[in-house]
């Protein structure tokens, strides 16, 4: 029920309400009469109780500023108002009657024109408080005008001081106007009351946690859930309390929308950051915790049947950069399908590791994981090794026939390492196998009915391999249902440090010696190599270090003994070239090429290679025609 207040400024005129208000079709309206005027707070206090306010004069705009967030309507006062005031007055006090009119609005009427009209002296004023209006009463008493018109407040002044007065009155019309623009409002106010409650019920029974943050980065709302998730609640909180890192300014500034895996409350969470305009301003988090993708259900996800399994979680994966972040929580999404999915990335930056993390996070979990190398494999044993063969089918073949990867990884995964060096004659039959989820041992004829995710990893670029002829485009087209980009290390460099430490941490453990510290100067050198082997060679260094150094420290000369190629002046922006290919050596392709591998912002590009945003603009020109 939608509460409206309608406030009379002349009880004479309560009847004239009742009337419009009762022929008017108000269902799931209440309607409440009260007679007072003027702007005294403690005159106007009740309006709050209720939805909408329908009043004149000084008390319309007094309430609109002593409740601004309250739906107020005014009756206008209207010319034809005025002229009937004038009217009576004529009629009673005759043509030679001064009068002065205060009015919120002097706007209402022209004074030359209601002069021409009427014949009658006028002065029309404006006064939006008692205060002023007296003053102005006196003032127009002073100057010769005797005759006052105007409203409520005015009406009870001009009856203390024995003054004469007209009301301007209200006609049916503007009556009935206002009532029914405040059943207008009323119909509005419980759609959108019943859309608000609605959402409010949907967002707080979704079981993830969903908040909404302002453009200062203070908790507007949110949901039971993220209360929980918190332990608190968490309106008027700002945002630096909850997250660890502040990764709002795209969202809140340019308006984007991202989604990053980030630890917070000691949990890895899907962090999915959305604004609520495309201007940005504001925005809408909501957190969903990764919990079954980053640990294992039970314990028969490390030992499957047939003894193949996947050790690694997305818990092993350790980075502080946003752009891993964001690959992360894509890889979180894809494991929740039964999709193919291709891993691409150069030598050594762990693909593997995000193979394995999407099977442990998938249904999949409890059943096999099955690995094979394309590469480490002949072409002729390659085929039996994925689809088995038959009794009898060649020389050396074991009696019964031996299954293939295929029939093992039956309901669980397979993952199909080096795709890009699968032999083109062994590519059609593989395209066959996804096709027709069947497979036909080598040397027989019964198909194999088999339930397999395929999951594929390659640090060559198939597109090209794709053009040469080398890879079947069809079977380019099944494996690459979904993608997996991987940066190379040198693309973030913040996680150099993190990743380091933690393999001394670990290398340690194994090595039944103490962790030595690591300081400050050791991790800026590591930062000035390329690191063409990227974190496998990152390991094999930190490693090498731990044999070579006797201390309980890490510092820089204990790098420097380690032998590796670091150069004496490393530059910024060979980070994202070729080893020893300066800038300006690189073409427009290649330069771009870099620029997509390294999952950054122009400007944030530009920054790293030390060249401005236009320079690199005027270069890309042409690729985004």
């Amino acid at each position: 029920m939608i509460k409206v207040l309608v406030i009379i400024p002349y009880k004479e005129l309560e009847s004239d309400f009742k009337r419009i208000i009762d022929a008017t079709a108000h269902e799931g309206v209440e309607f409440t009469l009260a007679h007072f005027y003027g702007t005294a707070p403690d005159g106007i206090e009740p309006v709050s109780a209720y939805d909408i306010v329908v009043a004149r004069g000084m008390t319309y705009h007094a309430v609109k500023l002593r409740y601004p967030q309250q739906h107020v309507i005014e009756m206008s006062t209207s010319s034809k108002g005025l002229l009937t005031a004038l009217e009576n007055v004529r009629d009673k006090y005759g043509q030679e009657a001064r009068v002065g009119c205060v009015v919120p609005d002097s706007t209402i009427a022209d004074e030359g024109v209601i002069k021409s009209l009427t014949g009658i002296d006028i002065r029309i004023r404006e006064a939006k408080d008692e205060k002023l209006m007296s003053r102005i009463a006196d003032e127009l008493i002073s100057d010769g005008y005797d005759i006052l018109i105007g409203g409520g407040y005015l009406r009870a002044y001009c009856e203390l001081h024995g003054i004469r007065f007209s009301a301007i009155g209200l006609e049916d019309f503007a009556i009935s106007r206002a009532v029914n623009s405040a059943v207008s409002a009323a119909e509005i106010m419980e759609t959108e009351r019943i859309r608000s409650n609605l959402y409010r019920t949907i967002i707080e029974e979704f079981p993830s946690c969903i908040l909404a943050v302002d453009k200062n980065k203070v908790v507007l709302s949110s949901n039971a859930a993220a209360d929980a998730f918190f332990q608190h609640s968490l309106a008027g909180t700002s945002v630096k309390e909850l997250f660890p890192e502040g990764l709002l300014e795209e969202t809140l500034n340019k308006g984007l929308e991202l989604e990053s895996v980030q630890r917070i409350m000691d949990q890895d969470v899907i962090v999915a950051q959305r604004p609520l305009s495309s201007a940005g301003g504001s925005a809408v988090i909501s957190l969903q915790t990764v919990r079954e993708a980053f640990t294992p259900l039970d314990r028969n996800i490390t030992k499957p049947r047939h003894g193949f399994s996947a050790k690694y979680t997305f818990s092993c994966i350790f980075t502080e950069d946003l752009v891993m972040r964001t690959i992360i929580a894509k890889a979180v999404r894809y494991a929740q399908t039964d999709c193919n999915v291709l891993v691409t990335g150069e030598t050594g930056t762990g693909k593997e590791l995000f193979i394995q993390s999407i099977h442990n996070a998938s249904s999949r979990r409890n059943k096999p994981f099955v690995a094979i190398n394309c590469a480490s494999i002949s072409a002729d044993l390659l085929e039996s090794e994925l689809f088995g063969y038959v009794e009898g089918a060649f020389t050396g073949a074991a009696k019964g026939g031996k299954q293939g990867l295929f029939e093992l990884a039956d309901k669980g995964t397979i993952f199909l390492d080096e795709i890009g060096e699968l032999p083109v004659p062994l590519q059609a039959k593989l395209l066959r196998v996804l096709q027709e989820k069947e497979v036909r041992r080598v040397g027989g004829s019964n198909v194999i009915p088999t339930d397999v995710r395929v999951l594929c990893a390659t640090n060559q670029d198939i597109p090209h391999l794709v053009e040469e002829g080398l890879f079947r485009s069809d079977l380019y087209y099944r494996i690459n249902l979904l993608t997996i980009q991987i940066p190379p290390l040198r693309a973030r460099k913040k996680d150099i440090p993190l990743l380091f430490k933690n393999f001394v941490k670990s290398l340690s453990s194994e090595m039944e010696i103490p962790v030595p510290t690591v300081g400050e100067d050791a991790l800026k050198y590591l930062c000035t190599y390329n690191w063409p082997g990227n974190i496998r060679e990152l390991k094999n260094v930190a490693q090498r270090i731990l044999i070579l150094n006797g201390s309980k420290h890490i510092d820089e000369g204990a790098v420097r003994l380690v032998d590796i190629p670091f150069p004496s002046a490393f530059k910024e922006h060979d980070s994202f070239s070729a080893p020893h290919k300066t800038l300006k050596a690189m073409n427009d392709e290649e330069l771009y090429a870099e620029y997509i591998g390294s999952h950054m912002t122009l400007g944030e590009f530009a920054e790293h290679l030390g060249v401005s945003r236009t320079t690199l603009w005027r270069r890309f020109k042409s690729f985004s025609q």
